[in-house]
């Protein structure tokens, strides 16, 4: 019997995730990467928002754990740093500073893009069914028939040194080169007509420096915010926002986030300038602790678009686009990473199904537009409450960010409420669920009746420094060595060690 053959174009997280998962369905599988893989621990030339700030959703911690196992056990290994807002993190929202937290409700995995891509990579790399090809370059699609009895049956790929381009047969074909995917012309040179799309510009300029603290200096005691600082944008004007977060290996790293088409500093001088120039001078008191390691790197955030593979009326089997390659929208809820992990768990389940190159592209497409538009929504109604971006605000958007206010305001009432709103912003739930009518009569009952919890005095709104550290209070520091008084004496019971 003839080899199946599938073959993955890039390297980045939805393309080894792809590669791994069509492991299982495919006797061989070719990953295409344009870049040479660092050494060590390291990012790539090619992914030059790679110096921004990152972030695992839950969505895709889990789908990366499950297609990768190993891997959070390889990150704690290598003394990731473990982030939680409000505990060891301070954040100030467009409404003010977060509530603090005696004890971390939940940790996300904050490190940089090359931490990520270099623990999967090496999750990844002994797996024999897999053949890695770097510093190739993909010119181009082969394909046999035309119009709509086309079919995908290869690539063109030109490794670095070589005077020609090598013809690359498979049964299956996945473009997840990423957001500057070239699959358009590709479609057009073979006779296929890409799907139609949509775009809006975020006017977003993103720019990234890592730093070190000082020898010999320690943050004072008294700042509880050990982990980092973030300060968001507040629509309709505030363009600003600014993350210091700490990174692995004793990093942190400097994020600056401009809108409205601003430009961004780059010399030392220029960055102090700009974060002294926001709403909090927390950042502003905490860069004098801290030297840079790095140069600074600006990166233009491109448009949000989103390619209607879901309702291509050309019929092109043996062809598949997955991550942001069909979808990419503004980092700004960092999304990114785990919708490109997730759209490899729905690659996985279409397999599951079916593995004809006929049947599987129209299933997982459909499939895939289905989670997608969750978080593309999402980026893009935020995006249209800025009043530099240009982009057409429909009722329903103008709805859409009504109630969204509406529920972060009775989150802060009602913790059902900020749960629910949680799932939908780390990717579990759809947002659709939002519209449940438990969930509606919770957010109506908390902003009727419940008010004054949730929303911030003038004074906390405005605050210039995060409030002081929560503390447990004492009643429930007595109930707890109660309770854990009970544990000990049943559990020295049980053993025979008491009487």
């Amino acid at each position: 019997m003839a080899e199946k053959k599938a073959i993955v174009i890039g390297g980045g997280i939805a393309g080894m995730s792809a590669a791994k998962v069509l492991a299982d369905h495919f006797d061989k599988v070719i990953l295409l990467e344009r870049d040479l893989y660092p050494d060590t621990i390291g990012g790539r030339r090619g992914v030059p928002q790679g110096r921004m700030f990152h972030t695992l959703l839950e969505r895709g911690r889990r789908e990366i754990e499950d297609i990768f196992p190993g891997f959070h056990k390889l990150l704690d290994e290598r003394k990731m740093p473990k982030v939680s807002f409000g505990f060891n993190c301070a954040l100030m929202t467009p409404r003010g500073w977060t509530r603090n937290v005696p004890i971390p409700i939940q940790r996300s995995l904050f490190c940089t893009r090359g931490m990520l891509e270099t623990t999967m990579r090496d999750l990844f790399k002994d797996d024999p069914r897999i053949e890695t090809h770097e510093q190739t370059n993909v010119m181009g699609l082969v394909a046999e028939g035309s119009g709509d009895r086309a079919r995908c049956t290869g690539v063109r790929a030109l490794k670095k040194g070589a005077d020609a381009p090598e013809v690359m047969l498979g049964d299956l074909i996945i473009d997840a080169s990423g957001a500057n995917s070239k699959a358009a012309m590709w479609l057009k040179e073979v006779g296929v007509e890409p799907p139609k799309e949509e775009t809006l510009d975020p006017l977003l300029t993103y720019g990234g420096q890592l730093y070190r603290l000082k020898e010999g200096l320690e943050f004072p005691k008294e700042w509880w915010w050990t982990h980092g600082a973030f300060i968001q944008r507040v629509p309709p004007s505030d363009n600003k926002a600014a993350h210091l977060i700490r990174q692995e290996s004793g990093l942190w790293l400097l994020t600056l986030v401009a809108g409205d088409g601003l430009d961004l500093p780059e010399d030392e001088d220029g960055i102090a300038d700009f974060v002294g120039g926001m709403r909090s001078p927390l950042i502003s008191g905490m860069l004098p602790y801290f030297e840079p390691v790095d140069i600074f790197t600006r990166y233009r955030l491109p448009s949000n678009r989103w390619r209607y593979y879901e309702k291509w009326e050309q019929n092109f089997p043996g062809f598949l686009a997955i991550g942001a390659s069909t979808c990419v929208f503004n980092p700004n809820q960092g999304q990114g990473m785990s919708v490109a992990a997730a759209d490899a768990g729905i690659l996985k389940a279409c397999l599951q199904k079916t593995a004809s190159p006929a049947a599987l592209p129209k299933l997982f497409f459909k499939e895939q537009a289905h989670f997608q538009k969750n978080a593309y929504r999402l980026a893009v109604a935020n995006d249209l409450k800025f009043t530099a971006v240009q982009g057409k605000r429909t009722i329903g958007i103008k709805l859409f960010n009504w109630y969204r206010e509406q529920q972060t305001a009775a989150g802060l009432a009602d913790t059902y409420v900020a749960r629910k709103v949680g799932e939908v912003d780390l990717l579990l739930k759809p947002v659709s669920s939002l519209f449940h009518p438990v969930i509606m009569a919770r957010t109506l009952f908390a902003r009727l009746f419940l008010f004054w919890r949730a929303n911030p005095t003038q004074q906390e709104s405005v605050a210039a420094l995060p409030p002081p550290p929560a503390e447990i209070p004492k009643r429930w520091r007595n109930e707890l060595r109660t309770a854990a008084a009970y544990v000990y004496r049943t559990i020295t019971y049980k053993a025979g060690l008491a009487r």
